[in-house]
């Protein structure tokens, strides 16, 4: 029941998930394809799409509303000030690499939009280039890990275990990002 229900549902649920998450979905992803619940090419893709779509609007949304407090909370957070730092003078490295950077992925295109002048067209491409090298990288990465486990572990049929797991890392991915939302705003 649940495997129909990931061949139905799946690629939706990835590019949603990449969008909100990210790395986690597209490795999960990976090791969906590994079990044969869903291809392989069409996984990149939604990841890629998630991960195209969220960058490309929290930049276009970041310059856009570059005054509002949220935004210049976000520029003045320690991690968007080391990275200004590092590479203020190389907008477009910063625009390829974010991706790749734990913690850079929201942080990156709101200070490349506020704080760089960076064009719209060309951060868009350059994120388009990274979200595809990262969609192929994560969803590989998650393949192998099927491949190790199933190895590791024998041929594990349980999908509802794999799934659970995932939602376990997406559950604590959200909750600290609220805590952290909510903190922050109590100061």
């Amino acid at each position: 029941m649940i495997e129909e229900f990931i061949k139905e549902y799946g690629l939706i649920a990835i590019v949603i998930g990449c969008a909100l998450e990210g790395d986690t979905v597209a490795i999960t992803g990976g090791v969906l394809t590994h079990q044969g619940l869903l291809a392989f090419w069409p996984v990149v893709l939604a990841a890629i799409t998630g991960a195209f779509v969220t960058d490309t609007v929290t930049f276009w949304l970041a310059r856009k509303f570059r005054e509002h407090p949220r935004v210049l909370r976000a520029v003045s957070h320690p991690l968007s000030v080391r990275l200004t730092a590092m590479f203020l003078s190389r907008p477009l490295m910063l625009a390829c690499l974010f991706r790749f950077i734990p913690g850079g992925r929201t942080v990156a295109p709101v200070m490349l939009a506020t704080a760089t002048s960076i064009r719209g067209l060309t951060y868009t491409i350059a994120t388009g280039i990274s979200a595809a090298v990262w969609g192929v990288l994560m969803v590989a990465m998650g393949r192998e890990l099927g491949e190790f486990l199933s190895e590791a572990l024998g041929r594990f049929t349980r999908t509802e275990i794999i799934l659970a797991c995932a939602l376990v890392i997406l559950a604590m991915f959200l909750l600290r990002t609220i805590w952290r939302y909510v903190r922050t705003d109590q100061t």
